[in-house]
């Protein structure tokens, strides 16, 4: 029978690998794929334990109890396999004594699921997508207005394939995608340090996996996209003039108090040869700072109690079109500096 070749996943900051796993066994004799595996730029510590029991709840999913992971008995569905991913997440960031994140499948997940379907099909890694869109911006398109970073881990060899709409997920490999991820070593640890920010307060999560061909094990390919939700927003529009002004306003807790403005390049579509040269993606730093009556502002934001308001141009020193991005900062506890709490974009022409 014909040898069922596997891929190599990898998370952003790591490299392509090939190796084997376990094979089934079919009623016509040994299964003779090779298994797809994670591979990361630095070699993966073991995982922590994980207690491998029955699950506690009839979704199948599991539960954690005095610090426990229950591993899941049985292959996963997609809203199995986020709980899952979601308990090893809590998992990690309690050991290190932070508090848990909630999944939200609202906003959060839409993003993460639409660019962790984006990947596994066209077979690359990276937080651009085929469309040319980064992390906000895909939140932004699904409805969310919170601060996002995202990690993500898939296959990079750049063939299309066919999606699951209904994959079975081994539990296994939600684990060595988590593992990747918390097992990083300095300075290449950016996914771990997302995972433990302080001031992530949410996670979406989005599980894609391929169908399974008669040369090909399929495995799955995550993106987990966290959020800081400190407030409420009024909505901006999908697309303005260079020049506009637009009126950003809210409530947040703690109080706002800088509003931002950055532009970078608008997105146009890219192959999947580029997105695979395409790694870490920086946030990009405002060309604009609005802040409160009291500093040296060009505009003053309106702050009273909870409540800011504030109108500013869309526009940069160039008056250049391209896709804008309208953040909202504040000081969280237990941390002097300014923080982004709230990142949209706009796309300007």
């Amino acid at each position: 029978m014909p040898r069922r070749v596997a891929l190599a996943v990898a998370i952003v900051a790591g490299l392509v690998g090939a190796a084997q796993c376990g094979p089934s066994q079919p009623a016509n004799g040994a299964d003779r794929r090779v298994a797809v595996v994670a591979d990361g730029g630095n070699a993966p510590a073991p995982a922590q334990t994980v207690t491998e029991a029955a699950p506690a709840h009839a979704d199948g999913a599991l539960v954690t109890d005095d610090g426990k992971t229950t591993r899941p008995t049985h292959k996963l569905t997609t809203a199995e396999a986020r709980k899952y991913m979601l308990a090893l997440i809590n998992r990690d960031r309690r050991s290190e004594k932070l508090g848990p994140v909630v999944l939200d499948t609202g906003p959060p997940t839409t993003s993460g699921q639409s660019h962790a379907d984006d990947m596994a099909h066209l077979g690359y890694l990276g937080h651009w997508g085929s469309d040319g869109s980064v992390p906000e911006e895909r939140l932004t398109r699904a409805g969310g207005a919170d601060m996002v970073l995202e990690n993500a881990s898939c296959f990079t060899d750049e063939k299309t394939r066919t999606l699951d709409a209904a994959p079975q997920i081994d539990p296994a490999e939600v684990e060595r995608a988590e593992s990747m991820f918390f097992n990083e070593k300095p300075p290449n640890d950016g996914h771990r340090k997302n995972i433990l920010k302080p001031a992530h307060t949410r996670v979406g999560i989005g599980v894609a996996q391929p169908k399974d061909t008669a040369t090909e094990i399929a495995v799955p390919c995550f993106s987990q996209e966290f959020t800081d939700t400190y407030g409420t927003y009024e909505p901006l529009p999908a697309r303005a003039k260079v020049g506009t002004k637009i009126k950003v306003k809210g409530r947040a807790t703690p109080s706002a108090t800088a509003v931002g403005i950055t532009r970078i390049d608008a997105p146009k579509p890219l192959s999947t040869h580029d997105l695979n040269q395409r790694r870490s993606y920086p946030v990009p730093a405002p060309f604009a700072l609005y802040w409160p009556k009291g500093f040296v502002t060009e505009i003053p934001l309106l702050v009273t109690g909870d409540a800011f308001e504030i109108e500013v141009p869309l526009a940069n020193h160039e008056k250049a079109p391209g896709l804008y991005e309208v953040s909202v900062w504040s000081k969280l506890p237990g941390n002097e500096s300014h923080t982004m709490i709230s990142l949209r974009t706009i796309l300007v022409e």
